[in-house]
């Protein structure tokens, strides 16, 4: 009797490791999270609802502000709501009052109709 209980400890502990090796296979074909280092690579910019754009922007602060891709001058559009570079037609949002000057956002916000071309 002693015999045939150690015999089903044993089968049970054979089957308990071939059901854990099973299950370690299976999510071998799961795909792994990406690695975070918790920088700015993990970094996403968040889309927007048009409603947010504009807010009140200082005029001394429209007064120094350049595009950060060619640092030429920009304008302020009509409804408040873009800073433009004329040059490239980079638009730059302003979201609840800040101007979001950040390189991705003027291209791809680009609007090739906004380009001015030169006098002369």
């Amino acid at each position: 009797m002693k015999k045939l209980v150690l015999l089903v400890v044993a089968l049970a502990a054979i089957v308990g490791i071939v059901v854990a090796v099973l299950k370690f296979l299976d999510r071998r074909d799961e795909p792994l999270p990406a690695p975070s280092r918790g920088g700015v690579d993990d970094f996403e910019l968040q889309s927007y609802d048009e409603s947010e754009l504009g807010g009140e922007v200082s005029q001394e602060l429209l007064a120094i502000l350049v595009c950060p891709e060619d640092k030429g001058p920009l304008k302020l559009s009509d409804d408040g709501k873009w800073l433009i570079n004329p040059r490239n037609g980079y638009r730059y949002p302003i979201r609840r009052g800040i101007p979001v000057m950040l390189i991705e956002e003027g291209r791809k916000n680009m609007d090739v109709s906004l380009i001015e071309q030169p006098a002369g």
